[in-house]
Parts: C-alpha cells; structure tokens; sequence
C-alpha cells in the first residue's frame, strides 16, 4: 500500500490514538500513521464479542465445577491455548491437564505463580474461584 493510500477512518477502537504501520513510498518501505479502518475495526470487534462469549461459557463451566479457574482467567485476559502455552512455556497438553479442577487443586505455587504472571494477577486471585464475576 502506498503511504498516501493509509485509511484514515477514525476509528473508535484506537480512542482518538494513531497505529503506526508500513507502507511504501517511491518503491521503499516507510513508517506511516494511521486512525484506524473500518474493516480493522469491524473484525477487531468480532474477536473481542468472541472473547466475551467464551469468558462467560468458561465462568459458567467454573462455577458447574467442570473446569478449573485458570479455564476463565485464560479467555478473561484474551489468551488460547497456544498463546498461554508460549507465554508460560507450558505444554499445550499440560495446560488442557490443568483446566481439570481436580489436577488445578494439587498445583504448586511455582506453577501457579507462572500463569498468575502471565495474567498479571495474584496467585490468590487465580486460586480462588469464587471471586470470580462477570
């Protein structure tokens, strides 16, 4: 895209900020500025409404006793599986093992102090499920 082609559209997802993003000029890249898009904005509203939805499901699946916490924390703070994997150095499998409420019970503090970490939390928050809200 040439740097003169960048949408301006004022989006509301940037709260009147700017997105610096690559475009070209005279056949070489340069930084330029942005204020959104509206088809950014349209699919970045997508993802969070998605989020949302899934926090709540995983809130109620909490509370059921099916899953464990850390199921909720993981959609509360727009993570997946594969993006809590590489921020904790978890496997993948491991995790899945750790949403069991039963396997999240006996985790030691180490562990639990790497997911708390990684949602920015306490380790007390993250234990204890009825605090938990919407």
């Amino acid at each position: 895209m040439d740097i003169n082609e960048i949408p301006q559209d004022d989006s509301k997802i940037f709260r009147g900020q700017k997105k610096v993003i690559y475009a070209t000029q005279n056949g070489h890249y340069k930084t330029g500025t942005t204020t959104g898009w509206d088809t950014e904005a349209f699919v970045t509203e997508q993802a969070v409404e998605e989020f949302n939805q899934l926090t709540n499901e995983a809130l109620d699946a909490v509370k059921r006793g099916e899953k464990s916490p850390l199921f909720y924390y993981m959609y509360r703070y727009r993570f997946d599986l594969q993006t809590l994997a590489q921020t904790t150095g978890f496997w993948q499998w491991q995790i899945k093992r750790h949403f069991k409420p039963q396997v999240f019970t006996r985790l030691s503090d180490k562990v639990l102090k790497m997911y708390a970490e990684a949602f920015g939390i306490k380790i007390m928050e993250l234990k204890n499920k009825n605090d938990i809200s919407r």
